[in-house]
């Protein structure tokens, strides 16, 4: 075969981006399903603290690891360039590593950084648009940079990954003259191990003691947990034989008083006994729960691609999700949509599981990752 494909992959911290952490281990995990004469070279370009022992859990047989430098500690670059950007419109003394890998066929997600710029295949990543549909939850320093960020993008030739079409219905209506490549990646999900997890142990741990439902969001505002309180009420009304556990962090820079105002509506309503919240857990814990409850519920009003649907469809388990486009697109099988914004429509969904349990469906999940794996050898050209 001709030499093997190099390819850098910037790989974030749990500190940083969690998020990016999953899709990029998911991303090798898919790799390993491509013919190894036609498995590319793995570069992992990584922070001090990303969790690079987890990759390397992976076997994946033709890979390397770079830790990347802090270029932006220079004091004096910092200085020089600061003085420079309002003049020349670029920074004089660039920010670069010296021992950056220098043979690179593709680099994903590019970020622009100078060091990269010699790689011929520049990939961008941009997950959702996020900022257009609740521009109140940025400051106007970070909308600036998101529209700067975007017009750069959208007026170079460099090929741009998006989660869904859902995405690129909202690039293209934005950016009609873009001239980026775009390829739409559906990321798959891979469950942990979670089996050998004692389910009525965890239950017992947590207070879980009805039927129960699941919420397996952070508590951000978009995520839309009010709705799903307001929906409890609804159902309490008829029938009290259940719980709905929320997992997940329970701070928010974009409200940081939502949980305790939560809290508070829980406390005025009643509605305690029926509620769990189990905070930040172990992914392989959360899945087991996923897993054991009548349905998962995804209330959010705005989604780039749930990650949280996308393990339910690899668990075979019921969703009871919002009705945005993008998650219209998601799933097909396997689910009831509610209006995000009527908690009638979702508490009338809740009772019809409580009183009729779906049967849980054989997912044959792996075809989705199989597809996903033909997606990324088109993209890599492998």
């Amino acid at each position: 075969m001709d030499q093997r494909k190099r390819i850098g992959l910037y790989y974030e911290s749990y500190s940083t981006l969690p998020a990016f952490v999953i899709y990029i281990q998911n991303l090798v995990r898919t790799l390993l399903l491509t013919p190894d004469e036609r498995k590319p070279c793995l570069v992992i370009m990584h922070l001090p603290d990303s969790p690079v022992d987890e990759l390397k859990a992976l076997n994946y047989p033709f890979i390397e690891f770079y830790k990347l430098k802090n270029v932006y500690r220079n004091v004096m670059k910092r200085i020089v360039n600061k003085a420079s950007r309002p003049v020349l419109k670029r920074n004089l003394l660039p920010f670069t590593d010296p021992g950056f890998p220098k043979n690179l066929d593709i680099i994903f997600p590019y970020n622009f950084r100078p060091e990269a710029e010699y790689v011929k295949h520049k990939i961008v990543w941009k997950p959702d648009f996020q900022e257009f549909h609740l521009p109140t939850y940025f400051t106007p320093s970070e909308l600036e940079w998101h529209k700067q960020y975007l017009d750069d993008l959208s007026s170079e030739p460099l090929a741009l990954v998006l989660s869904s079409q859902d995405s690129r219905r909202d690039y293209e209506r934005y950016y009609p003259k873009h001239v980026n490549d775009i390829h739409i990646w559906p990321f798959t999900s891979f469950l942990p191990e979670y089996k050998h997890i004692d389910v009525q142990a965890l239950k017992k741990r947590y207070g879980i003691e009805k039927p129960y439902f699941v919420v397996a969001n952070q508590f951000w505002p978009h995520k839309n947990h009010l709705n799903v309180l307001k929906a409890m009420i609804t159902c309490l009304q008829q029938r009290g034989d259940f719980q709905v556990v929320f997992t997940g962090k329970q701070k928010s820079s974009r409200d940081k008083d939502l949980f305790s105002k939560l809290q508070q509506f829980i406390r005025h309503n009643g509605l305690g006994a029926h509620s769990v919240f189990t905070g930040f857990i172990q992914r392989e814990e959360q899945i087991a729960l996923m897993s054991g409850a009548l349905a998962v519920i995804q209330p959010s009003t705005f989604e780039g691609w749930s990650t949280v649907i996308e393990d339910c469809k690899a668990l075979g388990q019921y969703v009871l999700a919002s009705g945005l486009s993008v998650n219209r697109e998601q799933i097909h099988t396997g689910v009831t949509f509610f209006d995000p914004y009527n908690y009638k429509e979702l508490a009338e969904a809740m009772l019809q599981v409580i009183g009729n349990p779906p049967q849980r469906r054989d997912p044959d999940y792996i075809k989705e990752i199989q597809q996903f794996n033909q997606t990324l050898c088109q993209t890599f050209k492998l």
